[in-house]
């Protein structure tokens, strides 16, 4: 009866999300642009989405169906209330018409996001630390499924999307060729992490150059065991930093319904040795996405400051003891 309970709340429970609070930035309006006309001061946010389109939908892609060919780069710019999204033919031709010189962060959002939420979350992250965002987006929302089935689902999409995902970092790689002085980070959220596993599992990346000055596996819904074996094939990055709170109760619930120990919650030795693990269990308490949370910011703002400089392509100053201290148990640093 415990183990029967403990299921039908769960989609209740398990799988809350806490919004940023720019109102403004959460709008769901959707208009399809032929052309647009960009300036300094405007928010953009250019898309790599796997999705299908799906003429008539007020959403412009599907909730359900992935593309097995090529992915759909776009650029999207808020007009307050409104998102225009334009298709453009080529990444650099996104990044060069959306003025990105010196960094961009790609951002690959977690479970429960339809393609309208999947952009204003990576607002989120444009509009807290000033920075130019990609968002590598994936269907991982079904609207009239329960949160286990949606659960399951999408991590069945990340898995397909693992060839398309890694087309879009040679892509990045040969952008990096030819403008080495653009730095670029790989911010990944949750159940996002679960392509780039499955990418270094499947040996997908073994012909990518260094790409990334930082990875940055936020809050990784993946399973914990054995991770050490597939991480440590990473070698796109000059520095990987992996975050965990075994609090976090979005992970917990992942925990339970796959019976697997999350990467982004409980660590087991042994760890992988080309990744630093930063702990979030002190000062995060139950949340997930502490990442974007200005409530925690205030309370601690070196959690801001810790995200500041992961998304600028900044080496952590993990010896700085007002910051972070090295824990006794050899897994990684708690941050202060």
């Amino acid at each position: 009866m415990i183990f029967i309970f403990t299921f039908t709340i769960l989609p209740y429970t398990s799988f809350s999300q806490t919004y940023f609070p720019y109102d403004k930035y959460n709008g769901t309006n959707l208009k399809w642009a032929e052309d647009l006309q960009f300036k300094d001061s405007d928010t953009t946010i250019i898309m790599i989405t796997v999705r299908n389109k799906v003429a008539g939908s007020p959403k412009y892609f599907s909730d359900k169906s992935i593309r097995s060919d090529q992915y759909t780069t776009l650029i999207c710019l808020w007009k307050n209330p409104d998102w225009y999204i334009m298709e453009v033919a080529s990444l650099e031709m996104a990044l060069q018409k959306s003025g990105c010189t010196k960094e961009v962060a790609t951002f690959v959002h977690g479970d429960g996001k339809d393609f309208p939420l999947a952009i204003n979350r990576a607002a989120d992250i444009r509009l807290l630390f000033d920075v130019p965002v990609i968002a590598f987006d994936v269907p991982s929302l079904l609207p009239k499924s329960n949160k286990i089935r949606n659960f399951y689902n999408s991590k069945g999409n990340y898995k397909e999307s693992v060839n398309l995902f890694a087309a879009y970092l040679r892509a990045l790689g040969k952008i990096k060729e030819n403008q080495p002085n653009l730095t670029f980070v790989l911010h990944m959220h949750s159940l996002g992490n679960y392509v780039y596993m499955e990418s270094l599992k499947q040996n997908r990346l073994n012909d990518c150059p260094v790409v990334f000055e930082t990875i940055l596996m936020n809050a990784a819904a993946v399973k914990q065991k054995r991770h050490k074996r597939w991480l440590e094939k990473s070698n796109i990055q000059k520095n990987i930093y992996i975050t965990y709170n075994k609090k976090d109760h979005t992970l917990n619930g992942a925990h339970l319904i796959t019976f697997r120990k999350q990467l982004g919650e409980r660590l087991k030795k042994p760890l992988a040795g080309n990744a630093y693990y930063i702990n979030f269990q002190n000062i995060a308490n139950k949340e997930h996405n502490y990442y974007r949370n200005t409530g925690l910011f205030k309370s601690y703002p070196n959690i801001k400051q810790f995200y500041m400089d992961i998304l600028h392509g900044q080496l952590i100053p993990l010896k700085d003891a007002s910051r972070f201290s090295q824990r006794n148990d050899g897994k990684g640093f708690d941050i202060r």
